[in-house]
């Protein structure tokens, strides 16, 4: 039985994918069901190398991208389109899949149009609180919608197609067990000190990062600061750490990029500040962890905005507004967050009462439920 799995653009797209097959594996294996994947994506986008990685057989088509501002090349990517369409057909044609799932991006759209005319089945997952452009186009073909924010969050969907199962995270990160004492002494850290961990997505943050600039001596006296700057700006904190008292350097450790660290370095920290991407907040979710989310004001259609006012309106992180943040009030809030017990300990809570716990096992399942009808 050969399923296709189907997103890309940004690691958002195909990392929870990843987590779904990871576990489709492990229950077809206990199920008895020889189930062949296929994954499709760009030619030459992030998704080829994380997917061939896996040792999943990967396909790439021709994918446009419509641009919500005028831009010349919206109308070139049309025949991208076109082309990714006709190469689609060809590919289901071939494969004749049961069933494909559809993680986002503009990848799949021209995938799943030719799936709808094939009348092959689809599912698709919107990890943010308003639906992204290319699952408007798809919402009304598809067989099933699942969402990684409660239905009624959204407006104007099909709810009978809809099914709340949170987002997938991948198991090397929600399987991480903290263990603080370990972790100390693993980095030489001060092991009186509470652990900061700043991330601003896989590119860093300037915004965030100007904050913490402004405060870093403060900070890293106080606390571990482990601070993902992006590539632009590390050499500029590398820098910056020899300014730093003697004593202190040692509790800040700097990256460019974060990889495999991450989970190890989330799941010990005792507050995160994150930008507000549907990825980030469920790993942030999946490992409990109470958080700092200032959104990005320039992210596609305001969706960061919306999915940090979910946050702030259920009670599971303090939210920031770029706009009107510094330095010194950066220091405060995460003094309180660190401080304030009776706030962390019902972020906590609140986020274990809303949020299910197994994202890409539930997806998972629902997949083998859809396929055995």
């Amino acid at each position: 039985m050969k399923i296709i799995f189907v997103g890309g653009g940004t690691g958002g797209h195909v990392l929870p994918n990843i987590a779904i097959i990871d576990d489709l594996m492990k229950i077809s294996k206990k199920k008895g069901i020889d189930i062949d994947f296929i994954y499709i994506g760009r030619f030459f986008g992030i998704e080829k190398r994380i997917v061939l990685s896996r040792g999943i057989r990967y396909k790439g088509i021709f994918a446009g991208k419509w641009r919500r501002y005028g831009n010349w090349r919206n109308y070139t990517d049309l025949l991208l389109i076109a082309l990714g369409f006709i190469q689609s057909i060809f590919i289901l044609l071939l494969n004749r899949p049961k069933i494909i799932f559809a993680k986002g991006g503009f990848v799949t759209v021209p995938l799943c149009m030719a799936a709808a005319l094939l009348r092959i089945p689809f599912l698709i997952h919107e990890s943010d609180s308003i639906l992204g452009l290319s699952n408007k186009i798809l919402l009304r073909f598809a067989k099933k919608i699942y969402l990684g924010f409660p239905v009624e969050e959204y407006q104007n969907l099909p709810i009978g197609k809809c099914v709340f199962t949170g987002n997938p995270v991948r198991e090397e990160i929600s399987s991480i067990v903290e263990n603080k004492q370990k972790f100390y002494k693993k980095y030489g850290l001060n092991p009186k000190k509470p652990i900061v961990f700043v991330f601003g997505g896989s590119q860093g943050s300037s915004a965030i990062n100007k904050h913490i600039n402004e405060i870093l001596d403060k900070l890293v006296a106080k606390y571990v600061l482990i601070h993902q700057t992006g590539v632009k700006e590390a050499n500029y904190f590398k820098q910056g750490y020899f300014e730093l008292d003697e004593k202190d350097r040692k509790d800040y450790l700097i990256y460019s990029h974060i990889g495999e660290e991450m989970g190890e370095m989330m799941a010990n920290a005792d507050l995160v500040v994150s930008r507000a991407g549907a990825n980030s907040i469920a790993e942030i979710i999946a490992l409990k962890k109470i958080a700092i989310i200032i959104p990005l004001p320039s992210a596609a259609a305001d969706h960061q905005s919306m999915n940090a006012q979910f946050l702030k309106e259920i009670g599971v992180a303090s939210i920031l507004d770029e706009k009107f943040l510094d330095g010194e009030k950066f220091l405060e809030e995460i003094d309180f967050m660190i401080k304030d017990k009776k706030t962390r300990n019902r972020m906590i809570k609140n986020m274990e009462s809303i949020f299910p716990e197994n994202s890409s096992k539930i997806i998972a399942e629902e997949i083998i439920k859809e396929i055995s009808k």
